[in-house]
């Protein structure tokens, strides 16, 4: 069932599926209150993912990511705690290789020969790299606009990248799927449904938050969202934290998307669980969509969350404010930071509140917008302190201070 549930299908709703596991069971057999297992690495949380035999485990080194404190960035939000959880130290630098882990191995556990993908960038790279890893071959469909970077890296790993249009990638998909038996490592319906195995890797999110933060949980998480799957994967990480008692209570989940995106217009009418939207040019290439899906309304309403959406001004600044805290995130990757300072200027979030920012991918990613708001290095006209003195006045500063 790639298209998703065909029991509430409608030609205006779709609901994708998940994974269900054997709480009770687990629960029993926790040991020192924990069903991880020794080491570092997403697949440490094996007993709660979805790929039942070993040996189709696909893994590159993903997980364990940092948890790095933003105390400034917490004092300039009156928060009492901030944290950015820098996803770009994944092998292919994206929080991608979360789900392409688990999408892959589960490919392999069904006998899969080919994969499939649609991307604007990320996650083509992620399937490829666990596609190489796995030996299985692998096309992966694109629109125009993509970063020679990020086709670059596609290509690197060996799958075969074609360019086509935004929907015609779906249709694509679709054929290879129902008369070549591809599997599909993405989305290609025109109402998200996403798969039901790719979130399972994103859940891993939260149970290392969960360890990071000492047991316990933060007042909300923020996620760079379009199709919603890392949003729903991390809520529902938490989710099954609370369900095996470890935890008493889930954060409430924010989505952060480009201004006038379409989660946002589902969350605020409430009338219909799917809005559609505009295509709009964003500096956040990969959140910005133009249908929502039902998997990121189910996790709002289930954590109380919130929708934060931020103009491309926003998001530039905010990719701005983390690296000057040593945290080079993508624009989409920045769009967390973006949304919290929305949501603080609004009084949403407030004094006391601990966050955490999910920094979905790497800047290294997508440098196009990095490299146009910075000058060209200033070239000297000699080797010597006097010629960097002379052309730089902050600099000639500094060393008139020390002689002085």
């Amino acid at each position: 069932m790639h298209d998703g549930c065909p029991a509430c299908a409608r030609p205006d709703f779709r609901a994708g599926l998940t994974t269900e596991y054997d709480y009770d069971a687990i629960r029993t057999s926790l040991v020192a209150d924990s069903f991880a297992e020794p080491g570092i690495g997403m697949w440490r949380y094996r007993r709660l993912l979805p790929v039942t035999d070993g040996a189709h485990e696909t893994a590159l080194g993903e997980g364990g990511t940092a948890l790095v404190p933003l105390p400034n960035l917490a004092a300039a939000s009156g928060l009492g705690g901030l944290w950015v959880k820098d996803e770009s130290r994944n092998p292919t630098w994206s929080f991608k290789d979360r789900h392409a882990g688990v999408t892959v191995s589960m490919a392999r556990q069904f006998g899969a020969s080919m994969l499939v993908a649609s991307s604007s960038g990320n996650h083509g790279a992620a399937v490829a790299a666990y596609a190489a890893a796995a030996g299985i071959q692998c096309v992966v469909l694109s629109y125009a606009g993509l970063s020679h970077g990020a086709a670059a890296l596609i290509q690197a790993y060996g799958a075969v990248l074609a360019i086509t249009t935004r929907d015609g990638r779906w249709q694509i998909i679709r054929e290879g799927i129902e008369r070549l038996g591809w599997f599909p490592a993405t989305n290609f319906t025109d109402i998200p449904t996403n798969g039901a195995f790719g979130h399972e890797g994103y859940k891993t999110i939260a149970f290392e938050l969960h360890e990071q933060l000492g047991g316990q949980v933060p007042d909300y998480v923020l996620v760079p969202t379009s199709y919603a799957e890392g949003l729903y994967g991390i809520w529902k990480g938490f989710n099954e934290l609370s369900l095996l008692g470890l935890t008493d209570r889930i954060p409430r989940m924010v989505a952060c998307e480009p201004l006038g995106g379409p989660l946002g217009a589902a969350w605020q009418s409430r009338s219909t669980p799917i809005a559609h939207v505009p295509a709009t040019s964003t500096v956040a290439r990969g959140i910005g969509g133009t249908v929502n899906s039902y998997l990121g309304i189910a996790a709002l309403e289930a954590s109380n969350g919130l929708v934060a959406q931020a103009s491309d001004e926003e998001i530039l600044a905010a990719q701005s404010q983390l690296a000057r805290q040593g945290i080079f995130a993508e624009p989409a990757a920045a769009a967390s930071l973006a949304g919290l300072r929305v949501l603080a200027s609004e009084g949403a979030i407030g004094p006391g509140d601990r966050a955490v920012l999910i920094s979905t991918s790497s800047g290294l990613k997508h440098l196009a917008p990095v490299i146009a708001r910075y000058p060209a290095p200033v070239e000297l006209p000699g080797p010597t302190l006097a010629a960097l003195a002379d052309a730089i006045p902050a600099i000639r500063k500094t060393i008139s201070a020390d002689y002085a």
